[in-house]
């Protein structure tokens, strides 16, 4: 430990000067009567400790403290929690044996490691009970979750167990960048191909419309079938709809079966495609798949109009064209020829009314049929048009911009953003917005404000509101070409711009909803390894949103047992979370509690069954030696855990990292001092009291 001081060093001598004078003048003029010198001295020492230490607390010194601390090396042990673990011929011994035989590995490197447990399946979660009934692998961003959860700390190895097999993510032997700690993979699972028959893949179009022909294209593997037939029907419910045969040739055969459906009907379908099984197959579950299939009535038709050509355009063009719900016609403005007006369910005004008015007769005709529009604002928009023909209101200075980043209104309810694009949306680049006071109705509902550098407004980017029965919605600025090209730099997809643009285009095109009680799922199609949601909104006789009651909703599966819920209250709504159920169809009913007037809502989802873990259960040690060799680790079999264990406690890994923590602590607050300057002056009016001083 060592001093710093806030004046400089020779402050200490002058405290030291000044306290030993002070001390020795005060009691050369006034000595004390003690039996024996060195007595005298020590009053005098009294005085001068006291004095010194005022004096050099007076200097601000801070006094720096260097502690020890150690820290084993971390040790995480990932088990692959998959349904495949279980499938092969060593499905006893993972069920029976595997968390024995972990315990005891955990139990003997404790002392060396400090040991974590992670399951696998679609991501890793930390001591989760092994189960083995994940639906999904991801090797991929599971190994790269726990190297991010241990940056920066003594991460020393991973143990990865497992049968190789993944199905989600990337190749996982290039997941890990250079220099991250090693993994050391362990085989499991039976790498023997068997004979076996299965249905890889069906390619189909999840959504048509009524009327339409669709085709579903089958992916058929077989191993060790040459010359025998692979009997395919298509089916729904108990009805057998076609049926088809393909000749496997050799040991190892692809082939690809086409079904034709005609004249689509609305609803939703599922559909059950089979193999039917071979003799002597191995493994019967991969010889069946479900799909399902929404036919809808018919798309929703889109105008986009724009002033001139811009990045915009195109960024909005592929995130609605790829919805296949809509139907989308852009025209650069000075072609349009008002065509289509009567048949859209949205146009979208791309900087319009312009500079010059453009559109503002168009906009007139639009708001006279009661059709919704979505005002993009820019540099070329004409805001004095716009203040007339809209319900937003800009005034200031003209050609006056900004550069404004989205923030997020917490207590927007229009609808729900899931968190992750949330966080997303404000990390977007910001967008070229008019400057100026901007003036929106009372009853608009605004999702992101202006924040300008590093000050968040209240200046709305993005609002919606209803102006004479019809839904209107402003984007205060361009640059949506930023946030697609941004949102593909940061998630290598444009799933979050093109959600934001869909739930706009869903709110603004939807026809306006007059019941006192509403309640949506998230969706009406799920996979078995995903959870349901649901949201409600009640409103009182002035359609406010209120939450003043509690609501009810109960799910009944085919069998018809119930399920009851009960939403839970949100800032002026409901939602409910029921988290994953078994694959099946599920009808519910919501109700409000005690109050029958608002009747029921009533609806049917459909959860999808996820077969990825049964159509491949042949281990796949290659990529889990490819992992230990990318990385610096090495690769086990199942039955080499004790070589394993004498590899960790005699590898450099296990040695314990010490490191030195230092704190500066100001010595003028502690306490300790305060109480030692009180004793000694204390001590020295005692002995001066009692000699006659005082």
């Amino acid at each position: 430990m060592h001093f710093t001081f806030a004046y400089p060093f020779i402050g200490i001598l002058a405290s030291i000067l000044l306290a030993g004078i002070s001390a020795y003048f005060l009691y050369k003029s006034n000595p004390l009567k003690l039996p024996k010198p060195w007595m005298v001295y020590a009053v005098m020492g009294i005085r001068f400790i006291s004095l010194f230490i005022v004096c050099f607390l007076l200097l601000g010194p801070m006094i720096k403290w260097v502690s020890q601390r150690k820290e084993k090396p971390i040790l995480a042990i990932a088990i692959d929690n998959s349904a495949s673990m279980v499938q092969a011929n060593d499905s006893n011994f993972v069920k029976n044996e595997l968390s024995k035989q972990i315990e005891t590995l955990k139990s003997e490197l404790k002392e060396n490691y400090t040991v974590e447990s992670y399951t696998i399946g679609a991501s890793a979660e930390k001591n989760k009970a092994l189960n083995f009934s994940e639906k999904s692998t991801n090797l991929s961003d599971a190994l790269l979750q726990i190297s991010n959860e241990h940056y920066n700390l003594n991460h020393s190895a991973t143990l990865l167990i497992s049968d190789g097999i993944y199905n989600q993510g990337s190749n996982p032997a290039y997941a890990l960048e250079k220099g991250t700690a090693p993994v050391y993979t362990i085989a499991l699972g039976d790498s023997t191909q068997h004979k076996d028959a299965l249905i890889g893949k069906a390619r189909f179009n999840p959504t048509i419309f009524v009327g339409n022909d669709f085709e579903i294209e089958i992916d058929c593997k077989a191993f060790y079938c040459n010359n025998e037939a692979l009997q395919i029907t298509l089916s729904e419910g108990n009805e057998t709809l076609q049926r088809g045969i393909i000749l496997a040739k050799g040991n190892n055969y692809f082939g690809t079966q086409k079904f034709l459906l005609t004249n689509a009907k609305e609803g939703i379908h599922n559909y059950q495609i089979r193999i039917k099984p071979l003799f002597k197959e191995n493994n019967l579950i991969n010889n069946n798949i479900s799909i399902q299939v929404n036919v809808l009535k018919s798309k929703q038709k889109i105008v986009l109009l724009y002033q001139t050509p811009h990045p915009d355009i195109s960024a909005i063009t592929r995130s609605i064209e790829a919805n296949v719900n809509y139907e989308l016609q852009s025209f650069l403005f000075s072609e349009y020829q008002e065509q289509s007006s009567n048949e859209a369910s949205l146009f979208i005004l791309h900087q319009l009314p312009g500079i010059n008015g453009e559109a503002c007769k168009l906009i007139e005709k639009l708001q006279q049929k009661n059709i919704p529009v979505f005002y993009i604002l820019g540099k070329q928009t004409g805001l004095n048009y716009l203040n007339a023909n809209g319900t937003l209101r800009i005034t200031g200075p003209r050609q006056n911009y900004n550069e404004a980043q989205a923030w997020l209104n917490q207590q927007f309810n229009l609808f729900q953003l899931e968190e992750k694009l949330s966080n997303t949306l404000q990390k977007f680049a910001p967008l070229i917005t008019p400057f100026g006071n901007y003036q929106i109705p009372s009853n608009a509902n605004t999702l992101l404000f202006q924040q300008i550098g590093y000050v968040k407004t209240n200046t709305p980017l993005l609002f919606f509101s209803n102006s004479k029965g019809t839904n209107e919605v402003y984007l205060c600025g361009e640059g949506l070409w930023r946030w697609r090209l941004q949102d593909f730099l940061m998630n290598q997809n444009t799933q979050a711009s093109e959600t934001l643009l869909n739930k706009i285009i869903q709110w603004a095109s939807g026809k306006n909803d007059r019941t006192k009680f509403r309640v949506y799922p998230s969706k009406k199609i799920v996979d078995e390894n995903e959870a349901i949601s649901f949201d409600a909104e009640r409103y009182n006789d002035l359609f406010e949103m209120i939450n003043k009651d509690d609501i009810s909703l109960i799910l009944k599966n085919k069998n018809g047992k119930n399920f009851p819920y009960q939403f839970s209250k949100t800032q002026n709504a409901y939602h409910l979370n029921v988290g994953t159920l078994p694959a099946g169809e599920y009808s519910y009913e919501a109700s409000v509690n005690g109050q029958s007037s608002f009747g029921k809502r009533t609806g049917i989802i459909h959860v999808k069954e996820l077969q990825t873990e049964a159509i491949e259960t042949r281990s796949n040690p290659s990529i889990l030696r490819a992992i230990a060799s990318e990385t610096g680790g090495q690769f086990f079999q199942i039955n080499q855990l004790e070589d394993l264990k004498n590899l960790l406690l005699k590898s450099e890994l296990s040695k314990t990292v010490i490191y030195n923590d230092e704190e500066l602590l100001d010595l003028i607050k502690q306490k300790w001092l305060f109480f030692t300057i009180i004793l000694f002056l204390s001590l020295e009016w005692f002995i001066r009291k009692w000699n006659g001083f005082i």
